[in-house]
């Protein structure tokens, strides 16, 4: 018995502890109004792994520009000048050599799959930022729904914790006018010490999902105020509603396969895959680059003096070359072979995992639709026992302060109106976070990004 009591005093100062430290941060916490408008535009716009992915986008066109260059004609020019002294080739004095190359490719196999590379990079990124922003405003999304979820629960708690102690002074007085009992004074307090209990780990949940949420949203949680910071966190506004959805299955299949990021960025990746293959492959055959060279003297530095070889001939004179060149690796010992295998089992891998979730879709969409329509026959039903049991609490707590119910009847009653209750909050959310689950399996957050696109 008397671990039994110690074990009850350390739940209870557990319980003030982390009450009272939630109610000090609330109290102090600045607060700011946030819609679920507000809260998807805020993820939209800040969520720092949204933002860090729009610059891998623009990552991706400078390496679509590096892919394109090997189409291009390639310029170079040397300049070499300074100044000559000494007895060995005289004049003395400053001369310059300027040399130039350019080269242009004019048979190659690589250049057409590396465009194509070029092009399908850009594409990688922004299905990867789309995959991003889908998963990302699924998460804003829950996150508010369960910020809802947990505040109309405290909302709950603290109209049933009123009751309770109203209920414990009702006892108290009958107590002190002799009509009650002790045991009656206690059994209601402990009533509702769980009660207080289960609202400090509410509070403790409202206040988690808050900060998740900012995070989410990229608002800065704190602000300095003369070298002090202030919790910021945000005010869910809106209330828990159950809205009904109809599905149809084959409908919603085909738009997921149509409009899914992720699987988009499969394709993407394998796609990519086989033109990095195809480019690796080009290795087999021949490349043929017109080739052109210049050398120029200017004519007032004289580079040398030197006896004519030939006569007339001018060891001095600029000069220009032009060509072509050939370049044929025969024997590579497996490294083109090697490279292109290994690309061909890494496409083969995103073909499988494409392929895997496609199959995955519609099995998907019908657990959602499952989930739904559970929720919706759940619904039904609360809704018809809620009134009945929050009449039936209201009786009890009349009769037990008129003697005429116990402790116990009371506890049943208020057991049953908040499990009625909760239940009712709870099965709205399973509903919306179903609803969000199917946006997502369906790729409809994108409709958003580009409403919201500057």
């Amino acid at each position: 018995m008397k671990r039994r009591r110690n074990m009850i005093f350390l739940v209870f100062l557990a319980m003030c502890v982390a009450r009272t430290t939630i109610a000090q941060v609330e109290k102090q916490a600045q607060t700011y109004d946030m819609t679920l408008e507000d809260c998807l535009t805020w993820t939209l716009k800040g969520n720092p792994e949204i933002q860090q992915l729009r610059k891998d986008v623009e990552r991706a066109a400078g390496t679509r520009l590096d892919y394109r260059s090997h189409a291009l004609p390639r310029l170079g020019a040397n300049l070499d000048a300074g100044v000559r002294e000494g007895p060995l080739y005289p004049p003395n004095g400053p001369f310059a050599l300027v040399t130039a190359q350019f080269s242009q490719p004019l048979i190659d196999l690589s250049i057409p799959p590396l465009l194509r590379r070029g092009k399908l990079e850009v594409v990688l990124a922004q299905q990867n930022l789309h995959r991003s922003v889908t998963d990302q405003l699924y998460g804003a999304r829950v996150n508010f729904l369960q910020a809802l979820y947990f505040r109309d629960l405290i909302a709950l708690y603290e109209e049933i914790d009123k009751r309770l102690q109203a209920n414990a002074q009702s006892e108290q007085q009958r107590v002190d006018a002799g009509t009650g009992h002790d045991a009656a004074v206690k059994a209601a307090k402990i009533q509702q010490l769980n009660l207080e209990l289960d609202l400090a780990n509410l509070r403790v949940n409202y206040f988690t999902a808050m900060t998740t949420l900012a995070q989410l949203c990229g608002r800065d949680t704190g602000e300095g105020t003369n070298g002090a910071r202030q919790v910021r966190l945000p005010n869910p506004v809106g209330a828990l509603r159950y809205e009904p959805v109809t599905m149809d299955l084959a409908q919603e299949s085909a738009y997921a396969l149509g409009h899914r990021a992720d699987l988009k960025l499969l394709r993407a990746l394998a796609d990519a895959t086989a033109a990095d293959k195809q480019a690796t492959q080009a290795g087999y055959f021949p490349t043929v680059s017109l080739i052109a060279s210049g050398l120029l003297v200017p004519q007032n530095i004289l580079v040398s003096k030197q006896t004519s070889l030939v006569p007339g001939q001018d060891p001095r004179t600029s000069e220009v070359r032009a060509g072509a060149a050939l370049t044929w690796q025969v024997i590579d010992n497996g490294q083109i072979t090697g490279a292109s295998r290994r690309l061909e089992a890494t496409r083969q891998e995103y073909e499988i995992a494409l392929h895997k979730l496609e199959q995955n879709i519609p099995r998907q969409l019908a657990t959602i639709a499952c989930e739904l329509q559970s929720a919706d026959t759940r619904h039904e039903a609360l809704l018809k026992s809620v009134e009945s049991a929050d009449e039936n609490l209201r009786l009890i707590e009349a009769q037990v302060s008129l003697g005429e119910a116990t402790q116990f009847d009371f506890l049943k009653a208020q057991s049953n109106l908040l499990s009625v209750r909760a239940g009712l909050a709870n099965t709205t959310l399973t509903h919306e976070v179903a609803r969000a689950e199917l946006d997502q399996a369906t790729g409809r957050y994108l409709q958003y990004e580009e409403a919201n696109a500057p």
